[in-house]
C-alpha cells in the first residue's frame, strides 16, 4: 500500500502544479486521432476533477482547461482532414482497421450533418473520425466550430462533474478505508472509466473470422 500511496502522492504533487496544463495536454491528445488511440486523456481530465473535490485544483478552471484542450484537439483533426489526412491513412497497414470507422463516420456525418459533430462526442472516440470527414468533405470550419464548442463545454461539464460528485460520496465512506481516502478515489475511478472505454473499443472493433471457422462453416 505505501507503493501506491508514494505514486498517488507524486501524481497529487504534478497536478497541484501542474495540473491544469495536464488537463489541458490530457484533452487536447485525446482528442487527435493518432494519439487518442494510446493517451488517456479522459482519465487525465477526470483526475483533475477528482482533485478539485479536495481543493488541489479550482473544478471550473479543470472545466474550462478541458473544453479548451478538446475544443483544440478536434481542431486538429478537421484540419488534419482538410489537408488530406484520410488519403495517408489509406496508404499505411492501418488502413483496414482504420477505415470502416472513417466510413462510419462520413454516413453519420451525410445523414445528421452538423448534429453529426455534437452528438459524437457521447459514442466515443468516433468524433475523431467524423472531424477528420468533416475536414476532408469540406465541412465548413465556422460550423464545424460553433457545434464542436458546444458539444465539448457539455461534455467537460457533465464529465467533470461526475468525477467531482463521485469523489464527494467516496469521501463520505473513506473512514471505512483508513489509510486509502483519496487513493481509494483515484483507483477505482480511473478503473473503472478505463473499463468502460476498453470495452467500448472493444466492441467496436471490426469482426474477423478464422479461415479454419470459415472451413468448418462450409457445408
Amino acid at each position: 500500500m505505501d507503493f501506491f500511496n508514494n505514486i498517488l502522492d507524486f501524481v497529487k504533487q504534478q497536478y497541484a502544479t501542474f495540473g491544469y496544463l495536464i488537463v489541458f495536454l490530457g484533452a487536447y491528445f485525446e482528442n487527435t486521432i493518432f494519439l487518442g488511440l494510446i493517451l488517456p486523456g479522459g482519465s487525465l481530465v477526470l483526475l483533475g476533477a477528482i482533485y478539485s473535490s479536495e481543493g488541489t485544483m479550482f473544478l471550473p478552471l479543470v472545466i474550462l482547461f478541458g473544453w479548451l484542450g478538446m475544443f483544440l484537439g478536434n481542431s486538429t483533426d478537421f484540419w488534419l482532414g482538410r489537408v488530406g489526412v484520410i488519403r495517408l491513412i489509406e496508404k499505411t497497414r492501418f488502413k483496414d482497421k482504420l477505415a470502416p470507422h472513417i466510413e462510419t463516420a462520413r454516413k453519420f456525418l451525410d445523414r445528421r450533418g452538423g448534429w453529426a459533430i455534437f452528438f459524437s462526442h457521447f459514442i466515443g472516440h468516433i468524433r475523431s473520425f467524423v472531424a477528420i470527414t468533416a475536414g476532408a468533405t469540406r465541412f465548413p470550419y465556422s460550423r464545424f466550430a460553433r457545434y464542436e464548442l458546444l458539444a465539448a463545454l457539455i461534455w467537460n461539464i457533465m464529465y467533470c462533474l461526475a468525477g467531482f460528485f463521485f469523489a464527494e460520496s467516496i469521501k463520505k465512506i473513506e473512514g471505512l478505508f483508513s489509510g486509502v481516502g483519496i487513493g481509494l478515489v483515484v483507483i477505482v475511478g480511473v478503473g473503472f472509466f478505463g473499463y468502460k472505454g476498453y470495452t467500448w473499443w472493444r466492441d467496436r472493433q471490426p469482426k474477423t473470422i478464422h479461415p479454419a471457422k470459415k472451413l468448418e462453416d462450409q457445408p
